[in-house]
């Protein structure tokens, strides 16, 4: 006799913004930003359902369009989902059936849309990973509105694997001599603190190299906090007359 717990398991449905959500909760994505509404209230409410906080914004543009742009020039890890037009309109003048996944392309550095509900937990994965790795940016993931309601056989997803961190690169040894070199020999030394240094975690290493040496510093907005802005050595104030 057939079991039949097994039967209704393998005859269970997933809708499309729940694959979504748990794509995004087995990349360890804790927050999301936007505002919900046609097509994507579905997913900001599945992945609250699985611990993902929602913070509601007023404003498309500072929910993550001039984000995306920003993460894309100052390497902030960032990952946008949009939604577009059902698949069945395409070419029908629909609402959001601009090119989106095109138009990304040129400032992210990863953009695609899911050929199926299939694969979003590949593609969710790639974005993320490529979003991390190397010099970090912002990536866009494209939904059609379809894709958010539509059932699935739950056994035909499978889950990627949380990516695993981003290797270390290290800086060539000549290039440490030369900088060394250079520190040693300057009459009127600054160090710039930016925020690789920050993303980086060296707070460590550049509070030794700043206190060992005596070198007055300067923080970037994006490398504040590496070394305090009360440290003896913070020129933060004379911010202007220092780089000038």
């Amino acid at each position: 006799m057939p079991d039949s717990n097994f039967a209704e398991r393998s005859e269970e449905q997933v809708s499309g913004a729940k694959v979504i959500a748990q794509a995004l909760k087995t990349q360890d994505v804790e927050y999301i930003f936007g505002i919900v509404g046609i097509p994507v209230t579905e997913i900001a409410i599945a992945a609250q359902q699985l611990g993902i906080k929602y913070i509601g914004m007023r404003n498309e543009q500072a929910a993550c369009y001039a984000a995306s742009a920003i993460g894309y020039l100052t390497s902030r890890p960032l990952l946008v989902i949009g939604g577009s037009s059902e698949r069945n309109q395409e070419t029908m003048g629909a609402f959001q059936e601009f090119p989106q996944v095109e138009a990304c392309r040129l400032y992210t550095k990863f953009s695609a849309r899911p050929s199926s509900i299939e694969a979003i937990p590949f593609v969710i994965e790639k974005a993320v990973r490529s979003s991390i790795y190397g010099r970090p940016g912002a990536c866009y993931v494209d939904i059609p509105a379809d894709f958010v309601n539509l059932q699935v056989n739950v056994n035909s997803i499978k889950y990627m694997e949380r990516c695993m961190s981003p290797p270390i690169s290290m800086a060539e040894t000549s290039a440490v001599c030369t900088a060394a070199s250079v520190i040693r020999n300057a009459k009127q030394p600054l160090l710039i603190i930016g925020k690789g240094a920050a993303y980086a975690h060296a707070e460590e290493s550049i509070k030794k190299l700043v206190e060992q040496y005596k070198l007055p510093f300067l923080p970037t907005p994006m490398g504040k906090g590496v070394v305090p802005d009360n440290h003896p050595y913070c020129v933060g104030a004379a911010r202007s007359r220092c780089v000038a």
